[in-house]
């Protein structure tokens, strides 16, 4: 079978005329194009990479990039011909908290981005460790040998015990359930192959709204009950300037908050769980390290052999599978002129999958993460994505994945149920479908 992409070319691409439009599904004309995606849309757009290339038109006005150089060039470089955010989008929609951080732009982007920075440098994330360790103890105490857990469920109580205390200072009380309840159902409104407006009193959207006002009297109340740290979380932060910022732009930067670190984790963790199921290889290695304690141990800068397993979990299964970037100037991609206005779309679940940047990419092989090992480009590996607007937390998703699974399978295994039965949902987040498995306690000296 031939393919539209071809071995690495070291010389430059030549541009093209400014008027030619990259190739693409029925010419990157029609709805037929969006249907498909919104049907299917992991399948749509590595077929769209894989027979067209590394610059596809999906609409006129929408094109995917999946080569790392252009990558590179929209992320990092031309950082300044690209904007997430458009002007006058400010509006609270369905899944938006308009005044957060990560929905922000110029100015008031980097105001904010510099406000919460200290509560992710790398000397306050050393209570995550003990952090997760109470969580998996917590956790162990209620799991029975052979019982049968939805791995999903634990793993978001897991992640939603940790980012609190250190986002929030403490463990969530009935503040849990609204934070839940208003994920679930933005993954609800975000997975749905139709999406009906924001107005129209649809099920989905009746229920979001109904979440979402849980949330905001949830979130009140944690914010009212705060005391004062000296800016030691993320919570502190932002209230050390409740004098000047308004309790909605607070409430909204704690929602993104609480939300990302708590779904986004709890996705990956499983993922983690269900990608050791299928290889008792890796997982045999992996729990022995655990069981050793060694958090230095050789191999992976920073964690060892649990830190290449998350890596590889993350590389297979991003929770950020798609983001976007908006043409504010035009923009030049594989030789092609983007003309401003152009939405520019870069998959991690394809670019991760290439077999030009990772061998054997549909394999899980923590191996490859070994020995100063990696991807072999820069921007071809990019979970939390890249450049001056990557993910703040970042370095705290990681050192918690670590931290969960190390502490979790020191004490035991989970023998996976079903796993052809798992799905992905992509949905704002990449959610594990179906991941279930028996718990099997590790017999100390094994």
């Amino acid at each position: 079978m031939t393919s539209a992409r071809s071995a690495p070319d070291p010389s430059p691409t030549p541009p093209r005329p400014s008027d030619e439009a990259p190739p693409g599904p029925r010419g990157g004309r029609g709805t037929g194009n969006a249907a498909d995606f919104a049907v299917d849309p992991l399948g749509f757009l590595a077929r769209c990479a894989r027979e067209h290339g590394d610059v596809v038109s999906l609409t006129p006005s929408n094109v995917l990039l999946a080569h790392p150089d252009d990558i590179g060039r929209v992320l990092v470089d031309r950082g300044g011909d690209v904007i997430k955010v458009r002007p006058g989008e400010k509006r609270r929609g369905g899944t938006g908290f308009p005044l957060a951080m990560m929905n922000s732009e110029g100015g008031e982007w980097s105001r904010k981005r510099r406000r919460l920075r200290p509560a992710f440098r790398s000397e306050r994330l050393a209570g995550l460790d003990a952090a997760a360790a109470d969580a998996v103890a917590r956790t162990l105490d209620r799991w029975e040998d052979g019982s049968v857990i939805d791995v999903h469920a634990e793993m978001s109580r897991l992640a939603m015990h940790v980012g609190a205390v250190h986002i929030a200072g403490r463990p969530l009380g009935a503040e849990a359930d609204a934070l839940a309840d208003a994920v679930a159902a933005i993954m609800r409104l975000t997975s749905s192959p139709v999406r009906l407006p924001s107005w129209v009193p649809s099920p989905v959207n009746l229920g979001l709204r109904r979440a979402l006002r849980s949330l905001d009297t949830a979130l009140e109340a944690l914010i009212d009950g705060h005391r004062p740290d000296g800016g030691a979380t993320a919570l502190g932060l932002l209230l050390e300037e409740r004098p000047t910022a308004p309790f909605a732009e607070v409430r909204d930067e704690l929602a993104t908050l609480l939300m990302s670190g708590y779904e986004t984790t709890a996705d990956a963790l499983t993922w983690l769980v269900h990608c050791l199921g299928g290889a008792p290889e890796a997982d045999g290695r992996l729990g022995e390290e655990a069981r050793r304690g060694a958090a230095d141990a050789e191999g992976a800068e920073g964690g060892g052999y649990v830190a290449a397993a998350a890596r590889e979990a993350l590389r297979l299964y991003p929770p950020a599978w798609v983001i976007s970037r908006i043409a504010v100037r035009p923009v030049r991609a594989g030789g092609y002129r983007l003309p401003a206005g152009t939405v520019i779309g870069i998959s991690q679940w394809v670019t991760h999958r290439d077999e030009r940047w990772f061998p054997e990419p549909e394999a899980f092989r923590p191996e490859r993460w070994l020995d100063g090992g990696g991807p072999g480009h820069r921007y071809a590996y990019l979970p939390f994505g890249a450049g001056p607007r990557g993910c703040l937390g970042a370095s705290m998703a990681v050192r918690e994945m670590e931290a969960v699974v190390r502490a979790l399978r020191a004490r035991v295994r989970l023998e996976p149920v079903e796993p052809e039965k798992v799905r992905a949902r992509p949905a704002l987040a990449l959610q594990p479908l179906g991941v279930r498995a028996v718990v099997r306690g590790e017999r100390s000296g094994k």
